[in-house]
């Protein structure tokens, strides 16, 4: 009954600080501790010059992150102590969530609701609004995801490539589920019962111990295909294996090694490799104890409804890692790609993506940048402009390492250029000649029609990796300053202008 309101910081001018007395902020943090686009004003506001004291502020911070990072819950952790630095009040701790948010952030909400109804005046309080019956319909979310049917499985990279990428066809039929252009499908997977096997033998535990879960009892192995995180490694993890298996050699290890070489060490292994290298004895329930929850994987949707209607395709790339002994791989991908068969289910979940949505002026040119499995989406965005009869300009600058067994969506690529849909394609095949190419040579090497394009009002969306979205960043900052004559401050606000205005859009992972 408290009277409050609902912002996302996209689009929220950070002067309007100095106005709020009670703010709650839920900070999420993307790649290595960095704020999320949306927040960026945000963040560039409070570092700068204009920053204002802000002591009539009483605030808390709720951050979001994944502790298989070495920067967890960095940006939330920055802004609740910016915040502070500026003056305002902390009217009660920060809370930091692990993928395995709920408990935490519920308890978290639940004090600060505690918290307003003690200070806000109760003249301030408003009725409760009148409900209305509506129809019943099935909200798909985490919590409760819907059981879609594999319609198809297509390895779509050649036999000569050294990547695995598939794509599926999944059926959302009978769900309601309806997703745009930009949006992604969240995946729960269980692990590969051959690796639970493997872990338990190794730790000599029978497969039927039983343990008790937030969800009851159930048999130990159960516990791990269904619940557990297995194939990432946190340092948590690694530290309470180091106690819980009596194995200070392991502990000891792990922290003389240097911060870069402790993040190899988690990136190359899974749980497995650790019982393989340091076996050790425990007790069933004190294993289930120290692994993480098991968190759904997301993947960007590669298809349109207003094309396929009652389906929602993928493209997933099988990942893997050795760390000395058998090749593995992650949850999802494997699972997806190696294990699922036409006719089967798999748990899905929508996750809209508002900020990677297509331009709200369709007649707005477009500049799609991605690498490897980041073209999922800008076949999304084709499909919608096939479905409608045609739109803006398009442009296509893609990466991966060879052409003839790389290329994802080639045939389909190369009919939309001729139907006009695609106005021009430039692709960096990174392994095809004796230098490495990327697309951020590509943005070089066509400066001048990049720059042609941004005057004609050309929205930018890129989409890949984390190290590909700044490269390519920081090669249209120097395509601009080339183009414009400007120095790298001014190239610098060229760009940060474009993102303000929406027309710089980034989907990285």
């Amino acid at each position: 009954g408290i009277g409050a309101g609902l912002q996302s910081l996209d689009g929220f001018r950070p002067a309007g600080l100095r106005k709020l007395q009670q703010a709650v902020f839920v900070m999420s943090t993307h790649g290595e501790g960095d704020p999320p686009e949306e927040a960026l004003d945000l963040f560039e506001y409070l570092d700068g010059e204009r920053a204002p004291r802000l002591e009539s502020m009483n605030y808390r911070v709720l951050a979001l992150g994944d502790s298989s990072y070495e920067q967890y819950c960095a940006a939330g952790r920055r802004l609740d102590e910016r915040l502070e630095e500026l003056g305002a009040v902390r009217f009660g701790p920060r809370v930091d969530c692990d993928t395995d948010y709920h408990a935490a952030a519920e308890g978290w909400s639940g004090e600060v609701l505690d918290w307003a109804r003690s200070q806000v005046r109760a003249g301030r309080e408003r009725p409760a609004a009148r409900l209305s019956v509506v129809p019943a319909r099935p909200q798909w979310s985490r919590q409760q995801p819907f059981e879609a049917e594999v319609l198809r499985s297509q390895r779509i990279t050649g036999s000569g490539s050294n990547r695995e990428v598939h794509h599926l066809e999944l059926s959302l039929a009978e769900s309601g589920i309806a997703y745009q252009p930009g949006d992604a499908l969240g995946v729960w997977a269980p692990n590969d019962p051959d690796l639970v096997a493997e872990i338990l033998a190794g730790l000599d535990i029978a497969p039927g111990a039983r343990v008790s879960t937030g969800d009851g009892e159930m048999t130990i192995a159960e516990t791990l295909t269904e619940h557990k995180e297995l194939t990432r490694l946190t340092p948590d993890t690694v530290q309470a294996y180091a106690a819980v298996g009596g194995r200070t050699d392991l502990a000891e290890y792990y922290e003389s090694l240097p911060g870069e070489e402790q993040r190899a060490f988690l990136e190359i292994r899974q749980f497995a490799d650790l019982v393989d290298e340091y076996p050790a004895r425990p007790e069933a329930q004190a294993l289930t104890s120290l692994l993480r929850p098991l968190a759904p994987r997301s993947y960007s949707i590669a298809s349109s409804q207003a094309l396929v209607e009652d389906e929602a395709h993928l493209t997933v790339a099988t990942l893997t890692s050795r760390a000395a002994g058998p090749l593995r791989t992650g949850v999802a991908s494997g699972h997806l790609n190696r294990r699922l068969q036409a006719g089967q289910r798999v748990r899905v979940f929508p996750e809209p993506n508002r900020r990677f949505h297509l331009p709200d002026d369709r007649e707005a040119p477009m500049i799609l940048i991605g690498a490897g499995t980041g073209i999922a989406p800008f076949r999304a965005f084709l499909q919608e402009l096939e479905a409608a009869g045609g739109g803006a300009d398009t442009w296509l600058i893609f990466g991966n390492p060879h052409l003839h067994s790389d290329f994802l969506y080639q045939r389909e690529w190369l009919q939309w250029r001729r139907r006009g849909l695609a106005a021009r394609i430039d692709a960096a095949w990174s392994r095809d000649q004796q230098h490495k190419r990327y697309v951020q040579h590509v943005i070089a090497e066509q400066a001048g029609r990049l720059d042609k394009w941004l005057r004609r009002g050309a929205h930018v969306y890129i989409c890949g990796g984390m190290a590909m979205g700044h490269a390519v960043q920081d090669a249209i900052q120097q395509a601009l300053a080339a183009q414009r004559g400007l120095s790298a401050p001014d190239a610098t606000r060229a760009v940060a202008e474009l993102r303000h205005a929406r027309r710089l859009r980034k989907d990285l992972y």
